[in-house]
């Protein structure tokens, strides 16, 4: 990566773009390298200037961002932020590997903590020229990396906004009347994946299935014991969780 992160701006609303556009030059390491209004465009202005990332509305002419996202594969390909109004989409933003899902109306405040994020990926993959497995390893481990296959941050609904949990600040995920919840710092977010799914996206041994309607956080358990034959886990919280008679054994084993 250069000193500056190379950016292409792709939204079908004048205005939008164009506050867009204002917001990103505020931060003296962003250049915008490309402004698009539609789908179709934005792949040719990503094609031509080869930015580090793009920034990208889902609902435009001829190809959404959604569809932009999922053409742009390869080591080379860009960082995708989308930046939208509507906060659907998330789960299917985060599938295509999207780095962030900022909703609009924009505030400054939140595209700064993007631009952070966007800008410190682009240093870790500026090597992917040349060791591409060795970049790949390093964006693996990166906290702030969001990848297809596991979940390295939490995706839940915050008021408009599509807010990322870093998963050791979350120390349970449970089911509650058919929703599915995290909790972190004493609030519940609602999450849109199943518990099932959970299990199957989160870092391999980070979270333990405790019993039907509940993931809990390994680093999040403070002690546990039997308490009238019943495995019973005490969180730093204070949260106390009970493990249901089929999952004792295996939540046994991975805590040994």
């Amino acid at each position: 990566m250069d000193e500056r992160l190379r950016v292409v701006i792709a939204d079908d609303e004048p205005r939008a773009r164009q506050f867009l556009e204002k917001l990103l030059s505020e931060h003296d390491q962003v250049e915008v390298v490309g402004v698009a209004k539609g789908g179709g465009e934005a792949l040719a202005q990503i094609t031509k200037a080869r930015p580090d990332a793009v920034f990208l509305d889902i609902h435009m002419p001829d190809l959404s961002g959604l569809e932009v996202a999922r053409h742009l594969k390869g080591d080379d390909a860009p960082i995708v932020v989308f930046v939208t109004a509507y906060d659907q989409h998330a789960v299917e933003a985060f599938e295509l590997a999207a780095l962030d899902y900022v909703l609009k109306p924009i505030r400054r405040d939140r595209l700064a903590e993007t631009v952070q994020r966007v800008t410190r990926e682009a240093k870790l993959g500026a090597k992917r020229s040349g060791n591409a497995a060795a970049v790949r390893t390093a964006l693996a481990s990166d906290p702030l990396q969001v990848n297809p296959a596991r979940l390295l941050r939490l995706p839940v609904r915050h008021r408009r906004e599509v807010k990322l949990l870093d998963l050791g600040q979350v120390p349970i995920v449970f089911s509650r009347d058919r929703l599915v919840l995290a909790r972190s710092d004493a609030k519940e977010y609602l999450v849109d994946y199943t518990l099932q799914e959970l299990e199957e996206r989160l870092p391999e041994g980070q979270f333990v299935r405790v019993h039907r309607g509940a993931l809990v956080n390994m680093s999040a358990i403070e002690s546990y014991g039997a308490e009238d034959g019943v495995l019973v886990l005490r969180l730093k919280d204070g949260t106390r969780v009970e493990a249901s008679e089929r999952r004792a054994a295996e939540v046994r084993r991975k805590l040994r």
